[in-house]
C-alpha cells in the first residue's frame, strides 16, 4: 500500500500547480488605499514589499482617499463608504510530456494539453473598524464556497503592531493566520504561482499532504515590527468546507485547535541594498477530526482521526537592484519527520506533512529579475529534494524529488499578467516503475497563464 503511495505521489508532484489556491494582490485592497497595487508589491504581485508587510500587519485598516462612514460616538463606526471586492480569475494551458498513447477525444490527460479556467474567486476585504480588518475569498468555480476568511485585530503596542487573527483556510495551513514574507514561508507571496514547490520549500513540504494541502483554521498571535516578527498560532486540520484530512467533501467541521505552529523572522531592513528578511517555522502537536473519512489509495481512516503536524522550515529573502534591474531572491529548508505508523493504519499519528516512512525534506532556491523594470521579467527555481517515500518499485530508500524551473512574466497592465513556466523533474520519483504506474506523465511540465484582477 506504501508502494502505491509512492506512485500515485509522482503524478501530484507532477502537476504542483493546480495543488494549492492561487494567492495574488487583492485590488480591493488598491480601491480602499487610493494607491496602484505596485504600492504594497515588490516587481509584481503577490511578492510584498516593506509597506506591504506593513499593511498587513496593521490587518488591512488603512485608508486613503476613499470616503468613510464614521461616528465619533461610542462604540464608534470606521468603514468605508463602499464595500471593496475584486473578481480575480486565471486562464491556463498546461503540458506535461508523458505518452499521449491509447488516449482519445474522452480521455485526454494533461500529456494533451489542457486549457482552463483555474480559478475564478471573489475576494473582499478591508476595514471593519480603526483596528479590525478583514480579507475572504469565495471560490466561484463549481459553485460558490468560502476558500478561505480571516479577521485581523491589531492594536499599537510601542514600536509595533500586536494582533490577533482568527482564519480559515482550504488549503494554506497554520501560515493563512499571518505571514508578511515572500520567501516561500506561505505560498500566498510567491512570484511564480504556477509551480511553487520548485521555488519553496515549505511548498514541497505541504506536496506530501493528503490530498497536496493543509486545510486549517484557527487563531494567530503575533507581533510585528520594523525589525521583525513574531507569529504563534494554535490551529486545526480542518476547514469550513469539510474538506481536508480526516474530512469528507461537505462535512461539518470539527475538532479543536490542538496543534502548533511558531514563526519568528528578523528584518533588519537595508543589507548591501537589500531589502532583507530570515525566519524561522516550526509546526508540531497533534490535531484530531471527529467527522467525515480520509482515504488515500485503498487505505481509509476511521471516522475520528488524529494527525500528527510536525514540520520545520529556515527561510529568507532578498529585494533590491542589481544593474538597475529589480532583483528578487529568496532560499528555505524545511523538513517533515516520518510518519510512526504504518500505512494500512491512517488513523492515530500519521504525519500530516509527511505520511512516507523517511524525513520528507526539501532546498530550494528562487530568483527573479526584472529585465523590464514594472513590466518583464525572468525567473530561476532549484530543487533538490527527499521525498520521505520509498523508491518507486521498492520497500527501502528515500526516493529523490528534483526540479529545475525557469519562467517569464509580462505584465500587460499592473492587474493583469501573463505568466510562461517550464519546470523539469529528476530523481528516483520519476523512474519507469513510478512512470508506469502514474499513466506515463513524463518528467517536465509547461505552463502558459493569464492572470486578471479587477
Amino acid at each position: 500500500m506504501q508502494f502505491k503511495k509512492t506512485l500515485l505521489a509522482t503524478s501530484a508532484l507532477i502537476s504542483a500547480a493546480a495543488w494549492a489556491p492561487q494567492a495574488h494582490a487583492i485590488p480591493a485592497f488598491a480601491r480602499q488605499v487610493g494607491m496602484p497595487c505596485s504600492a504594497c508589491h515588490y516587481q509584481h504581485f503577490p511578492t510584498l514589499n516593506s509597506f506591504g508587510r506593513a499593511f498587513k500587519a496593521a490587518g488591512f485598516t488603512m485608508v486613503g482617499s476613499e470616503e468613510k462612514i464614521e461616528t465619533t460616538d461610542a462604540p464608534g463606526l470606521s468603514i468605508p463608504a463602499v464595500l471593496n471586492l475584486a473578481f480575480v480569475t486565471n486562464i491556463q494551458y498546461t503540458k506535461t510530456n508523458g505518452s499521449t498513447t491509447g488516449t482519445t477525444a474522452l480521455t485526454k490527460t494533461s500529456n494533451n494539453g489542457q486549457f482552463s479556467m483555474t480559478q475564478y474567486s471573489l475576494f473582499m476585504g478591508g476595514r471593519v473598524a480603526d483596528n479590525i480588518g478583514f480579507e475572504g475569498e469565495v471560490g466561484l468555480s463549481g459553485g460558490a464556497a468560502l476558500a478561505s476568511v480571516k479577521m485581523p485585530f491589531s492594536f499599537d503596542v510601542g514600536p509595533g503592531k500586536l494582533g490577533i487573527v482568527p482564519f480559515t483556510t482550504d488549503g494554506l495551513g497554520p501560515q493563512q493566520g499571518f505571514e508578511p514574507l515572500s520567501d516561500g514561508a506561505t505560498p500566498v507571496h510567491l512570484f511564480n504561482q504556477q509551480d511553487m514547490a520548485a521555488i519553496g520549500a515549505e511548498e514541497y513540504i505541504m506536496n506530501g499532504a493528503a490530498g497536496g494541502a493543509i486545510p486549517a483554521n484557527g487563531a494567530a498571535l503575533y507581533y510585528y515590527t520594523d525589525q521583525g516578527f513574531v507569529n504563534f498560532t494554535k490551529w486545526q486540520i480542518d476547514s469550513i468546507n469539510g474538506n481536508g484530512p480526516g474530512q469528507a467533501p461537505g462535512a461539518a467541521g470539527g475538532g479543536s485547535p490542538t496543534s502548533n505552529y511558531l514563526r519568528a523572522a528578523w528584518t533588519p531592513g537595508n543589507v548591501a541594498g537589500f531589502d532583507t528578511a530570515i525566519g524561522f517555522q516550526a509546526a508540531s502537536g497533534v490535531s484530531s477530526t471527529t467527522s467525515g473519512a480520509f482515504t488515500e489509495g485503498s487505505a481509509t481512516a476511521a471516522t475520528t482521526g488524529t494527525f500528527k503536524t510536525r514540520m520545520t522550515e529556515v527561510d529568507g529573502q532578498m529585494l533590491g537592484d542589481a544593474g538597475g534591474m529589480p532583483l528578487t531572491l529568496i532560499a528555505s529548508y524545511a523538513q517533515a519527520p516520518a510518519s510512526d505508523l504504518g500505512y494500512t493504519n491512517l488513523n492515530g499519528g500519521e504525519n500530516a506533512y509527511n505520511s512516507g516512512f523517511n524525513t520528507r525534506k526539501s532546498f530550494n532556491v528562487g530568483a527573479e529579475l526584472g529585465v523590464i523594470p514594472n513590466k518583464a521579467t525572468l525567473q530561476l527555481g532549484l530543487r533538490r529534494a527527499d521525498s520521505g517515500l520509498y523508491v518507486p518499485g521498492t520497500t527501502s530508500g528515500n526516493a529523490t524529488d528534483n526540479a529545475v524551473m525557469i519562467g517569464a512574466t509580462y505584465s500587460l497592465a499592473l492587474n493583469v499578467r501573463a505568466e510562461f513556466t517550464y519546470s523539469k523533474y529528476s530523481g528516483d520519483m520519476y523512474n519507469g516503475v513510478a512512470q508506469a504506474a502514474a499513466g506515463y506523465v513524463g518528467d517536465s511540465m509547461t505552463a502558459i497563464n493569464l492572470w486578471m484582477g479587477f
